[in-house]
């Protein structure tokens, strides 16, 4: 009865890759995502303050931890441009993001954050936003 079981969990995982039919993130990764999207619209408000070049990646899904990490590093740049009501909302962006890399595999073959171009913020933040909406389908 066992082997039965699994055999059919491995045939359904097996038909869903091959169809391509997408598989939804976990329920915890899912609310980590909407929490970041939640909290960079309250960061954008900032954004007309930030004179600032940032590492934007522009890998894709295969390499989503190194892309995460990237935005991670530049976001510590971030502590010094903002004023200090933004302060807590930076640190919750900062912690998230790190729980999201804890929760996405390692990619190979994907490029180091300084190897990305550099963008102002504003298309930083619209890629980051863009990224994890990619992510959260």
């Amino acid at each position: 009865m066992c082997k039965v079981l699994i055999f059919s969990c491995i045939s359904v995982m097996l038909m869903t890759a091959a169809y391509g039919a997408p598989l939804s993130p976990s329920p915890e990764k899912g609310n980590i995502l909407r929490t970041l999207i939640s909290d960079l619209k309250i960061l954008e408000k900032s954004s007309s303050k930030i004179h600032l070049d940032f590492y934007t990646p522009n890998e894709r899904q295969e390499c989503s931890w190194q892309v995460l990490q990237c935005y991670l590093k530049e976001m510590a740049i971030l502590e010094y441009e903002i004023e200090d009501k933004d302060a807590d909302n930076l640190k919750n962006i900062q912690k998230n993001l790190q729980r999201l890399m804890d929760l996405t595999p390692l990619g190979t073959g994907c490029k180091t954050c300084e190897a990305s171009d550099k963008k102002e913020f504003s298309a930083f933040h619209r890629e980051l936003s863009n990224f994890l909406i990619s992510m959260l389908k």
